[in-house]
């Protein structure tokens, strides 16, 4: 198999990833009014709706970010799929980044559905990365000099 071939597979495949974590995420959201039970109830009644709004809103919107990167994985010669390409991958790298830097307390990585959640993002933002760049470095390979 080609280079080419490849980083398109690994872009198609981290677009149904993206769909996948859009479901995990929306699959976990009734588990949360549970973990904010041990909060004073004026806290819970303060911070149960916007969570699981957060929660149900990132899980649809992951739908979207996972279907246009599919959708541009199979059409990476255009100049909008590049860009559309570039776009989606800056936004995966800094999923990662802010599940470290915004959950802390040990007990979240117990929970199966974080885990999985953390294993798709960290599979997906290394496979999104590599593709992306072998695109663009066929796609610089090509042009004439």
């Amino acid at each position: 198999m080609n280079p080419l071939r490849i980083a398109i597979c690994f872009l198609r495949a981290v677009g149904l990833l993206l769909i996948a974590l859009g479901l995990v995420h929306l699959v976990a959201t009734p588990h949360i009014p549970a973990l904010l039970e041990g909060s004073p109830s004026a806290v819970y009644r303060r911070a149960v709706g916007p969570v699981l709004l957060n929660h149900v809103l990132v899980g649809i919107l992951l739908f979207p970010l996972g279907y246009t990167t599919w959708l541009a994985a199979a059409k990476w010669g255009e100049a909008w799929a590049r860009r559309v390409l570039v776009v989606n991958t800056i936004v995966v790298f800094v999923l990662p980044i802010s599940v470290i830097v915004l959950m802390r307390q040990p007990s979240y990585y117990t929970a199966p559905l974080f885990l999985s959640g953390v294993s798709l993002v960290a599979i997906i933002s290394v496979l999104m990365m590599a593709a992306t760049f072998a695109l663009l470095r066929i796609k610089a390979a090509s042009r004439p000099r």
